[in-house]
């Protein structure tokens, strides 16, 4: 038996017989709206920015005047404080600069999930209040 694993156990026992089950480390498919391969090839996407922008529907997606992709913020504001632009993911690591979803194909992206805010500030913290966008590639898909 590993070390710690003594009061592991116990615990998840405790928290079972209370009714009470521990959250997965990252969603299940039933959180939020899952936009298929068939939805994204539907809607003519060559790109994953194209894909994103196509399919979220409450999300504003700005672009620079050269139509590089620069935000993206959940429709109406929901803080003063907090950041209004929704974070993404790319099998399971965040991408910072969005610009780089419009050099890698659709075709590569087995399925969209977009969280509410409460979903995303319980999975990813506090700056995820707008929501969070889950893209799940084909090949992140076999690797899990």
């Amino acid at each position: 038996m590993r070390r710690g694993m003594g009061v592991l156990l116990p615990l998840l026992v405790i928290l079972s017989a209370c009714g009470i089950k521990p959250r997965p480390a990252t969603p299940s498919q039933s959180s939020g709206m899952v936009i298929t391969q068939e939805e994204i090839a539907e809607s003519g996407a060559r790109t994953m920015w194209d894909a994103v922008s196509r399919t979220v529907r409450f999300a504003r997606f700005q672009e620079s005047g050269t139509g590089k992709p620069q935000r993206i913020r959940r429709r109406g504001a929901s803080s003063i404080v907090l950041s209004d632009d929704m974070p993404i993911y790319l099998d399971r690591v965040q991408v910072l600069d969005i610009q780089l979803l419009a050099s890698m194909p659709a075709r590569d992206i087995e399925t969209i999930q977009v969280l509410s805010g409460l979903d995303g500030t319980t999975y990813y913290g506090t700056n995820s209040g707008d929501g969070v966008i889950l893209i799940q590639t084909r090949e992140g898909e076999r690797k899990r």
